[in-house]
């Protein structure tokens, strides 16, 4: 099951699909400029509105920090577990605070109450 998303953090990083399995949820994203990209393995939080955090499970598209990968319009994706379907909203937030963070991304409370899952 996916949902089209449109969250943007300060008009770079684009928030564009969400797709949840019975094994994991996987979130695709894409800058909008060229940006030297790479995945925080340790800082990344991805968590419900309840507090439930999900751990990270990969990244394809992308490698982990502190390899950069620079691209414009070119979809990546991170893997989590999976969320539960009961789930109104999200975290997807970078730690500010860990290694090799730059320019650390923030999208907090993605609705998921409009979306029409396919």
């Amino acid at each position: 099951m996916c949902c089209k998303l449109s969250a943007e953090f300060l008009g770079v990083v684009v928030l564009d699909q969400i797709c949840v399995s019975e094994t994991e949820t996987k979130l695709k994203l894409h800058t909008k400029d060229w940006k030297r990209v790479c995945v925080l393995k340790e800082g990344m939080v991805f968590r419900d509105e309840l507090g439930t955090n999900y751990p990270f499970i990969k990244s394809e598209g992308v490698d982990l920090c502190p390899k950069r990968t620079k691209m414009k319009d070119t979809p990546f994706y991170l893997v989590f577990t999976s969320m539960s379907s009961e789930s109104k909203s999200f975290d997807l937030i970078e730690d500010k605070n860990a290694k090799f963070a730059h320019k650390p991304w923030t999208f907090e409370g993605v609705d998921l109450r409009q979306c029409q899952w396919q």
